[in-house]
């Protein structure tokens, strides 16, 4: 198994996703077509934009927190929305997988504490106030709704998770 992961290898199969409702006219057939286009356009423009911003950013002289406090300044200046939240996480992201790629796997630690303290102190009173990540009140549920620690734990478990996996290509 470890062998298979490290050669990319392994015959897994992400499931399918669940047939959502079909779109009940030409326009709204056409929407769901451009956004889908959109999104899958905007990803490449981040994918090939954001690897030399980030290669600039790791190279930069000062401490990761410097560097990352910095970034995180320019990203709200008017203030937080979820698009932005996203995105800075997606960075942080990326630098983790760039230090592992640099065979500097030691700085992975102190990138995730770096972003999830920043998410403790500056962003979870936002994401409370907004609802967090719980369902709505309007959706019944049979579990119990995720509050914030529950969403900080996840995404932090995710983010850890998407490094490892990365690291374990690199060595290979």
């Amino acid at each position: 198994m470890e062998e298979e992961l490290r050669e990319g290898h392994l015959d897994v199969k992400a499931p399918a996703l669940p047939p959502g409702p079909e779109p009940q006219s030409e326009a709204e057939k056409s929407l769901i077509v451009r956004l889908g286009q959109w999104i899958r356009q905007l990803s490449i423009i981040l994918k090939q934009d954001i690897i030399d911003y980030i290669d600039g950013l790791i190279e930069m002289p000062g401490s990761m927190k410097e560097k990352f406090m910095e970034l995180a300044r320019k990203v709200f200046p008017d203030g937080v929305t979820w698009e932005t939240i996203i995105l800075l996480l997606h960075v942080a992201g990326k630098m983790a997988v760039k230090v592992v790629e640099a065979k500097q796997p030691h700085l992975v630690i102190e990138i995730f504490k770096i972003v999830m303290n920043y998410f403790k102190e500056t962003l979870l009173g936002w994401v409370a106030r907004k609802g967090g990540w719980s369902p709505p009140p309007s959706e019944p549920s049979d579990r119990m709704p995720f509050n914030t620690n529950d969403a900080l734990i996840g995404a932090g478990l995710a983010f850890l998770c998407i490094v490892v996996w990365k690291l374990i290509r690199v060595i290979a």
